[in-house]
């Protein structure tokens, strides 16, 4: 019908950035004017990768890079192939 949506639940607010689930199962980013639209894993491996960025930036190695174990890649098909 037109005018109905998805119903959204708020997982996370902040001051740059909101995180919405659908009642449709889809998650959505929104950043300013940009809205992206991702399944769990592929929120889950964005968390991963940002908050490795912010340890990069605050200089903060893992205390056995050995022992890290890496973000599944967006490259596999359990997130269809997508690529950068």
């Amino acid at each position: 019908m037109l005018g109905q949506g998805c119903g959204k639940k708020v997982l996370a607010r902040g001051p740059c950035a909101e995180v919405t689930r659908c009642t449709c199962g889809h998650i959505h980013l929104a950043m300013g004017p940009v809205t992206i639209r991702v399944e769990e894993e592929v929120l889950r491996a964005i968390g991963v990768t940002l908050a490795e960025a912010v340890q990069n930036l605050d200089g903060v190695e893992p205390s056995n890079p050995e022992d890290t174990e890496p973000a599944p890649s967006l490259q596999s098909p359990l997130f269809g192939g997508w690529k950068q």
